[in-house]
């Protein structure tokens, strides 16, 4: 989570938070998750559209690792699980590094310019022929 006035500019674990739901209703009956230092409203610490309040120092983190380990793979191959066609984070990731793309979609299984193979299924039933044929 992160202050939604980001008075320390930290972000911290949401364990303590279990939101309570009335599914009725559709609203949540727990008190929202409150800043630790000053008590506004928290935020979850992801980036949303045009979000120029994001704390990005654990993507950072996060981003540094995976480039990290990345220099340790020979072939790395990019799995994305049900993605539309509209937001190509992932497709545009294994352009970056120049890996193929596995797609799993079962309406919006096109690769469009990426290389690789292209699923017409659920990811579930997708992963486990993969796990399957990986077995033999």
């Amino acid at each position: 989570l992160q202050c939604l006035d980001d008075c320390r500019g930290a972000i911290w674990r949401a364990d303590g938070f279990m939101p309570a739901i009335d599914a009725a209703r559709c609203r949540m009956t727990a008190p929202p998750p409150t800043c630790p230092a000053c008590g506004t409203l928290a935020r979850p610490n992801i980036l949303m559209f045009g979000d120029w309040e994001w704390l990005d120092t654990r993507a950072a983190l996060q981003r540094a690792q995976l480039h990290a380990w990345l220099e340790t793979v020979d072939a790395p191959v990019v799995v994305e699980l049900g993605a539309g066609t509209a937001i190509p984070t992932v497709r545009a990731f294994g352009e970056e590094i120049g890996a193929p793309l596995i797609r799993i979609n079962p309406t919006e299984p096109a690769l469009g310019r990426a290389r690789g193979v292209a699923l017409a299924m659920g990811a579930l039933a997708a992963l486990r022929g993969i796990d399957a044929a990986l077995r033999r």
